[in-house]
């Protein structure tokens, strides 16, 4: 049964048919499931746990609301269930701030009692909208969060969150970013046990989001020269376990030799090219801004047509891509009406150089979440992920940007044994698996 009663369940009735259900879940034979047949449980099971926590959120609002954790000598609905459940103090405030923010987003509510919203993308919801600068934007925001958070996956989507809080409080995203850059710091230091050297570091988001860039392209070079070594002794048969190091040795040798280049190069050395996306209302909005105009931007209507980030998805504030325009080295990135990134028009087997960027760069606006690897659920990001075809050469795909997107290297072998990228027109992805047997498990 997938409908919500009315209000007044008797709640002993309630919690000895809910130990009932659980139990007969705990004991279902998973053995003799096909795998169609399990991966649809996944999604099932998953979708009553998200019901069940809005329960929960729910008898937390009443029990903040009633304070009877006053009966227990509790200060708060916070300690009560930290004191009740066993909680982390984090999960407890994660809980009280839901519960609390439900009220103030009715459709949101709705959707996460149906199952339809991940309890995390809740917990996000919550922490945004508790910041008392962006209370007037909450009403009209309320079925632009229950849209996007029944679509988009968690990076995605807390993207977008991070986007539309900017958006709302501008000069609060200012403020948070002048004091991440003010506050940077870095220490290398010997330790006096064992005579190894720990280094720790801080920056703000331009600086992180520049150095995150340089330091992903070292590491994965790092990865290539590994495979490279393994291919040698193993030819065709190399596997990731024959890799010579770990990716913690990996990083640790990125971060050396970006300090052995710095060393060796000979006067300025250049600039490297760090792409910042961003759209040109927003560019336009900042420049007005910086010049002394007030500009008022209402972020529920421009939410879905703004952004400002990093290659990684890290979010940045407009006033920090505009300095970079000024002192920096800019790349303008072209797309048409339907968000695509034009075709370079060289047509080649591969996909390097300007072309491989301008596929990345289609491959970043798919959402809001950054760079990532197109598979649902997979965590591949950044420029360590393959270009390659949707509709594969042998086929005839052709190499544009219209017909590329980024995969992890498992995805994009994965895809050649018949696997098959669909685009809808609202811009959303499927995958079909091989032999028309239709999408793979939906999210729920």
């Amino acid at each position: 049964m997938t409908d919500l009663l009315e209000p007044g369940v008797d709640p002993d009735v309630a919690l000895k048919a809910l130990e009932v259900a659980v139990g007969m879940v705990q004991a279902v034979d998973l053995d003799g499931l096909s795998p169609k047949e399990e991966l649809a449980l996944v999604g099932r099971v998953e979708k009553l746990r998200r019901r069940l926590d809005h329960g929960t959120d729910r008898t937390v609002a009443h029990l903040d609301a009633s304070a009877a954790f006053s009966l227990d000598g509790h200060k708060t609905a916070k300690g009560a269930l930290k004191a009740i459940g066993r909680l982390s103090g984090s999960e407890a405030h994660g809980r009280v701030q839901t519960s609390r923010a439900l009220p103030r987003l009715p459709l949101v509510e709705a959707a996460y009692a149906r199952g339809e919203i991940p309890t995390e993308h809740m917990r996000a919801m919550a922490r945004t909208i508790a910041n008392p600068r962006v209370a007037e934007w909450v009403p009209d925001a309320d079925p632009i969060f229950a849209h996007h958070a029944t679509v988009l996956g968690y990076d995605d989507f807390v993207a977008a969150l991070r986007q539309w809080e900017a958006l709302a409080d501008a000069d609060g995203a200012d403020q948070g970013a002048e004091r991440c850059h003010e506050r940077r710091n870095a220490s290398l230091q010997e330790s006096a046990i064992d005579g190894s050297f720990r280094l720790e570091a801080n920056h703000g988001g331009l600086q992180g989001a520049a150095m995150a860039e340089i330091f992903e392209r070292f590491e994965t070079a790092e990865l290539h020269a590994d495979w490279a070594v393994a291919r040698e002794v193993h030819g065709d048969d190399a596997r990731v376990e024959h890799l010579e190091r770990t990716p913690a040795q990996r990083r640790a040798d990125a971060i050396f030799e970006i300090f052995r280049r710095a060393a060796a190069s000979e006067g300025c050395s250049p600039e490297p090219l760090v792409n910042i996306i961003i759209d040109q209302d927003t560019f336009e909005d900042e420049l007005r801004r910086s010049a002394g105009t007030e500009v008022r931007v209402d972020p529920n209507e421009v939410l879905d047509r703004r952004r400002c980030h990093a290659m990684d998805g890290t979010v940045l504030r407009p006033a920090e891509a505009v300095a970079a325009a000024l002192v920096g080295h800019v790349r303008r990135v072209v797309v048409d009406s339907a968000g695509t990134v034009i075709d370079l028009g060289r047509r080649q087997r591969l996909f390097t150089g300007s072309a491989r960027d301008a596929a990345f760069l289609q491959a970043l606006l798919r959402g809001p979440g950054g760079l990532g690897c197109l598979w649902p659920g997979c965590d591949g990001r950044g420029r360590s992920l393959q270009v390659d075809h949707r509709d594969p050469a042998c086929r005839g795909g052709p190499t544009n940007t219209d017909n590329s997107d980024a995969y992890c290297g498992f995805h994009n072998r994965t895809k050649e044994h018949g696997f098959r990228p669909v685009r809808h027109p609202d811009g959303t992805w499927t995958i079909h698996r091989p032999d028309d047997d239709g999408p793979i498990t939906p999210p729920v």
